[in-house]
């Protein structure tokens, strides 16, 4: 199960960072999460009631780098690193980045959703 302190170390390198380049993209990564964490509920638990697993009624909050995330590989390898991109780029100002990362979680979410739709 990879933390939020793999997956804001993945969303670094996206954007030329290596980890604790810069703190304040470490120190919002928790925050950062947990908005997209509850964004990527509804795809969580599509994936999960095609598992036939149990659905989650609220999105996990996470309180610190170490926290495990419990939603499926393919939303947390597939599209987290993304989120965390653009709202780093978010932050920063960048808003054409933000833009274009935004855009590949959306991407990594709906991804995720129809092959699990699609193999089920």
């Amino acid at each position: 199960m990879l933390t939020v302190r793999d997956v804001y170390i993945l969303a670094a390198s996206l954007i030329g960072d290596h980890e604790n380049d810069d703190y304040d993209e470490r120190d919002f990564s928790i925050q950062y999460m947990n908005i997209l964490l509850q964004e990527a509920l509804g795809a969580e638990n599509s994936i999960r009631s095609c598992h036939g697993e149990p659905l989650l009624g609220a999105a996990p909050l996470v309180e610190d780098l170490e926290n495990g995330l419990v939603y499926h590989d393919s939303l947390v390898r597939g599209a987290f690193p993304y989120g965390l991109a653009w709202q780093y780029h978010q932050e920063a100002g960048n808003l054409s980045l933000a833009a274009q990362y935004r855009n590949m979680f959306i991407d990594g979410v709906n991804n995720a959703t129809m092959f699990t739709v699609v193999r089920k």
